[in-house]
């Protein structure tokens, strides 16, 4: 996931970068492709430990992790 991009739901795609936040007036999706890393890069800022993509057959969990809680050993 963090090293190539494709469209998993092109139709939620389609809607997220057409919708406009009533608050920032910003629309949901700016451009295709810089979620995951964003994701990677802001998760890390945040907790310290890099947020993990885990692919179970057809389903895809990612894991965020609070701010302070130490990784399991």
């Amino acid at each position: 996931m963090a090293y190539r991009t494709f469209t998993r739901n092109q139709l939620l795609v389609c809607f997220l970068s057409r919708i406009r936040s009533k608050r920032t007036g910003q629309v949901f999706l700016e451009s295709r492709g810089e979620g995951v890393r964003k994701i990677l890069e802001d998760g890390e800022a945040h907790s310290g430990r890099r947020p993990k993509y885990e692919l179970f057959g057809d389903e895809l969990r990612l894991t965020l992790w609070a701010k302070g809680v130490p990784a399991a050993t």
